[in-house]
């Protein structure tokens, strides 16, 4: 008789197992979730770090990269910057989508990590498009710069139905530049506190302005407005003086103009004064 051992042959159950703990990575689906989000792709296919890098220069480019644009380059390089930033914010999207697919075809082998489930992927999208980027978009708009368009031509010639501009929101805070007599500035229509006017500030505290027939003084804590068309402007003859805290961002400089004919190219980057 032979004495060799007898090893039985692996056990189907545990052959089924090790098949199903394997997971390749498709290409198909890590490019699609890197399209809805940034570094989405990234996250399927485990490259956490590279997830996270992928989302922040995204985030980082599309707003506060806007910021510098709106805020502290010279007005001459606001359209080149803001193209220049719109076709990074897309090349990184890009780079994103493609890094995703191409990563994923080499991953035919992938075990699953315990991480690694789809209520997780959901959960950093809903977190990601649904809290970060709109709170840091609200942030940016809130305390910094706002993009505004001009709905119609009562700032004519200086400001023209159809341009598109960027107004600056540090303007009249504790620490930043104050009022002054001359500005253009934004504030909350008194009539109706969900639109804003833009008008061109005449009068502070204590001036005397003339309204129509009347000389008046101006309330403490209150500012005169007009608007440059005066023939087609309504503003503080109709609606009164505006409190100073609802003035809240002065123009900086016009990053788009759109009429009849097209863009008004001559008008870009101008700096209404």
């Amino acid at each position: 008789m032979n004495d060799r051992t007898f090893v039985p042959p692996p056990h189907s159950s545990e052959s089924s197992a090790s098949s199903e703990a394997l997971a390749p990575r498709q290409p198909w689906r890590a490019a699609l979730m890197s399209l809805v989000l940034p570094g989405l792709g990234q996250l399927y296919n485990g490259e956490v770090n590279r997830a996270i890098w992928f989302f922040l220069v995204f985030a980082l480019l599309s707003v506060p990269g806007l910021v510098m644009v709106a805020l502290w380059l010279p007005t001459w390089a606001t359209v080149p910057a803001l193209a220049l930033s719109l076709l990074a914010s897309l090349g990184v999207w890009g780079l994103s989508v493609v890094q995703a697919w191409r990563r994923a075809g080499a991953l035919a082998d992938w075990r699953l990590r315990a991480w690694q489930f789809s209520g997780l992927y959901l959960l950093v999208l809903l977190v990601c498009d649904g809290v970060v980027l709109p709170q840091l978009i609200l942030q940016v708009r809130a305390t910094q710069v706002e993009a505004f368009r001009i709905p119609s031509d009562s700032m004519a010639p200086t400001l023209r139905r159809g341009d598109f501009l960027f107004a600056d929101k540090r303007y009249n805070r504790p620490g930043a530049q104050a009022v002054q007599r001359g500005d253009i500035a934004i504030f909350v229509y008194p009539n109706d506190r969900t639109q804003y006017y833009v008008k061109r500030i005449v009068g502070l505290p204590g001036d005397r302005v003339e309204a129509g027939a009347q000389t008046l003084t101006v309330p403490p804590g209150q500012v005169f407005v007009l608007g440059d068309n005066a023939t087609s402007s309504k503003d503080s003859r109709q609606f009164g003086t505006v409190p100073l805290p609802d003035v809240v961002g002065r123009v900086r400089q016009i990053w788009l103009s759109w009429g009849d004919g097209g863009v008004r190219w001559s008008r870009l980057g101008l700096t209404p004064q």
